[in-house]
């Protein structure tokens, strides 16, 4: 069996698509006249033929319920120019809304039903294995086969995921830049005032989050300070685990998943999920701690769309986060109500053993795959291929050239940032634009060069460049890959979705419960019934056989 690596945390997930679609062929004599010789011998010109009908496609979108006043999906620009321009080649493309934070249950009613689009798009590795077991995708190898620059562009990517017993069932986006993921933010300038460092373990991120908590550096009022900020664990939460569970000796080795934390270690031929390890029981007793002492949001529970967590960052209140935004754009946003905030990365915490680990991003994003309820997978294809062009890369990634954004010696410079937050928005997202997610990372000649416009003095266009190197250092100097189990996995396609399910709201319980113990062997047993047992079974069986 193969041994592919996966530069990434967030659980692999899932990507294919279809095309076909014919151009017109006209026809042209040697003096370039239109007419044609009819039948009769005359030169009257034959009936003209009709334009082939353009080839349907319905394309999923994720709908993240963050749409600014006046947009959707059916009044937005970049997306008036997909749909336009993929006319040109004789596509009708049309968006399907698919709610991200819920996303799998959308697809399993979808694929039921085979009301699916032609375009289905996850994160999900074993959702992608669940429904080509199910033969419920195409297999797309002789398809994609026909499109070379589609292949050229992904070619990472493509090399290491969407394969299913030796079989394409889907076409993952590119990752171009690998300095990203889940990692640590801390408010620098808060730290500052109470003559703090930047926490190295978990015991001294506890210390400072009391001393948040205590003694309000950033005087918002002691009684709402949140520490530590997270929104409610769910399928499109906004804030992880990753980095303090890191810190207690949780591990990604198995494959990642959609909860957002470390999922298991792998010691001796046995994998054990991250929830039925002593380091992650040690863990969740932790958070039960910290949130029994009011270090963390005290109604994350509740806060199904990461608005909470969204307005306790941007207002200036919360002290730490662990999730994959950038800092620099937490400090901008966080400086609109308070001048001096200033996130800045946090190293992975020293284990006990003086370890430090951290995941990053693999080659791959996203996973576009094409259900069977779709008539012609090449027409995704050649969708596919139309979005590698240069220019409509450029354009689903960033908006439109001379409006949105200028080129300036391959740097993007973006025009108006604040007007591009009305019309860019799905572009930004990187939902647009599911071939390739991102630009290779930027050096700080180029980072200073894409704030040239937006960033008005030398002082602001440096400290935007070194916040960003600080930040791809960390990646650089502490991230790994983990192993991508390829094979079938039957037993994660019958239980993953009962599992994730039941993690979703067992952790929570964990989390804010009055007795730790009985909560969380709860937690385990409701675990356990879901097939906890014969997933960890199924990954440690893969795992001995790509070792042979």
């Amino acid at each position: 069996m193969a041994k592919v690596f996966k530069k990434g945390v967030l659980g692999s997930m899932a990507i294919v698509l279809m095309l076909s679609g014919f151009l017109v062929a006209c026809s042209k004599n040697e003096g370039g006249s239109a007419a044609t010789t009819s039948p009769s011998g005359s030169n009257s010109p034959s009936p003209s033929k009709e334009p082939e009908k353009p080839a349907k496609i319905r394309v999923s979108l994720w709908d993240r319920a963050n749409a600014p006043e006046g947009q959707n999906l059916g009044n937005n620009p970049i997306i008036k120019y997909v749909i336009d321009e993929t006319k040109k080649i004789g596509l009708d493309v049309e968006f399907v809304s698919l709610p991200r934070a819920q996303e799998s249950e959308k697809l399993n009613v979808w694929m039921a039903s085979g009301e699916a689009p032609d375009v289905i798009l996850t994160y999900s590795m074993d959702t992608i294995f669940k429904y080509a077991e199910q033969g419920g995708l195409w297999e797309l190898d002789s398809y994609l086969a026909k499109y070379p620059d589609l292949i050229k562009n992904n070619k990472k990517a493509l090399d290491q995921v969407g394969m299913y017993k030796g079989k394409r069932y889907a076409i993952p986006a590119l990752k171009a830049n690998t300095y990203a993921g889940p990692n640590m933010k801390i408010r620098k300038d808060w730290l500052d005032a109470l003559g703090m460092k930047i926490p190295t373990t978990n015991e001294e991120l506890y210390q400072v989050l009391k001393a948040f908590k205590e003694k309000d550096p950033g005087n918002v009022g002691k009684d709402k300070v949140i520490p530590w900020a997270i929104p409610a664990i769910n399928q499109s939460m906004k804030a992880f685990f990753f980095g303090p569970m890191f810190g207690f000796g949780v591990n990604m080795d198995g494959p990642s998943n959609q909860f957002y934390a470390p999922d298991g270690n792998y010691k001796n031929g046995v994998f054990t999920s991250a929830v039925a390890t002593p380091e992650g029981k040690a863990y969740y007793q932790w958070m039960n701690k910290l949130y029994k002492e009011g270090l963390i949001s005290k109604e994350f529970v509740t806060d199904v769309s990461s608005q909470q967590f969204t307005q306790q960052v941007n207002s200036g209140v919360a002290g730490f986060v662990d999730s994959n935004d950038v800092p620099y754009t937490m400090t901008t946003n966080t400086r609109k109500s308070v001048p001096t905030a200033n996130w800045v990365p946090v190293e992975p915490f020293k284990r006990a053993d003086g370890s430090q680990v951290m995941t990053v991003v693999g080659d791959y994003a996203m996973f576009v795959a094409v259900p069977k309820s779709s008539k012609n997978p090449d027409v995704v294809m050649k969708y596919l291929n139309w979005m590698v062009e240069p220019k409509n890369l450029a354009t689903v990634q960033s908006g439109i050239e001379g409006v949105n954004w200028k080129n300036d010696g391959g740097v993007r410079v973006q025009i108006d940032p604040e007007a591009n937050k009305k019309t860019t928005w799905v572009s930004a997202q990187g939902d647009l634009a599911i071939v390739q997610q991102g630009v290779p990372a930027y050096n700080k000649e180029q980072l200073i060069k894409s704030v040239a416009i937006s960033l008005p003095d030398d002082k602001q266009r440096e400290e935007y460049a070194n916040s960003y190197l600080a930040f791809y250092d960390v990646f650089k100097k502490f991230g790994k890959p983990n192993t991508v189990i390829d094979s079938p996995r039957p037993v994660a396609q019958k239980t993953v979705a009962a599992i994730e399910k039941h993690l979703y709201e067992g952790i929570s319980k964990v989390i804010i419960s009055t007795d730790f113990e009985k909560t969380y062997s709860e937690m385990v047993a409701g675990w356990e019934r879901a097939g906890g047992k014969d997933y960890d079974k199924e990954i440690g069986d893969a795992y001995k056989t790509m070792k042979k």
